[in-house]
């Protein structure tokens, strides 16, 4: 259970637990294993627990009235899913989907908050962790209401360049774990524009493009497009 530990201390919702508690949190987590493509949950079914991701990515997602999906999150090992809905409300409001052979822990909601009552630590960690959700949706809603593309588009970069480094800088290099349609749907825009937009940068020596990874050559001005410069 090493394994279980160590992706419980990387989660914020864990930090700071001690060796008993983490224990108790083990306990009352079941693995399940999810085929590239399963469904976990749909908008609208009841909440009755949340995940945490041991392996693979899953993608939490929306459908408009018209079936158009919006991509909220791409959630990978160490972080959970659904954690919000399960206190916040009796269903789920969006769905999520395995985008590739993935292994979770599920933990139910009747058993987790029994252990938030008998830990003050995972208490403030659960608020903590839901006043984050809340201003990283706030900010989503922000950007694709007042932003272009492009800078939605340079602040994904930047905030993936400062998961790789703590001081990001010209050369990093970012993994595009993602196909560029669902990058685009998770900026909210179409394939076309997404290309438009890369191509762009690219043509601004903003970044370079090497197959799968995008380079960072100016991070400066790509900052400076996050906060609204046109591209």
């Amino acid at each position: 259970m090493k394994e279980m530990s160590e992706l419980l201390k990387r989660n914020p919702l864990f930090s700071g637990l001690d060796e008993s508690g983490l224990a108790k949190v083990k306990e009352i987590t079941s693995p399940h294993s999810y085929k590239k493509g399963s469904i976990l949950f749909s908008q609208g079914d009841e909440a009755h627990g949340f995940y945490l991701v041991s392996e693979g990515k899953i993608k939490i997602y929306r459908l408009s009235p018209n079936g158009q999906e919006y991509v909220m999150r791409i959630v990978g090992p160490g972080e959970t899913i659904a954690e919000a809905a399960v206190f916040s409300g009796k269903t789920f409001p969006a769905s999520a989907e395995a985008l590739e052979d993935s292994r979770l822990y599920y933990l139910n909601k009747a058993d987790f908050t029994a252990l938030i009552r008998e830990s003050p630590q995972l208490a403030l960690n659960m608020m903590t962790g839901l006043s984050l959700l809340l201003r990283e949706l706030a900010q989503q809603v922000e950007d694709l209401s007042l932003k272009e593309v492009s800078a939605r588009l340079a602040r994904f970069l930047i905030e993936e360049a400062e998961k790789i480094s703590s001081i990001p800088a010209n050369g990093l290099e970012i993994p595009l774990e993602m196909k560029k349609n669902l990058l685009a749907s998770r900026l909210g825009t179409i394939g076309e524009t997404l290309s438009r937009t890369l191509a762009k940068m690219k043509q601004r020596e903003i970044i370079h493009i090497k197959k799968d990874i995008i380079i960072i050559r100016n991070f400066e001005i790509l900052k400076e497009i996050a906060q609204g410069i046109k591209l």
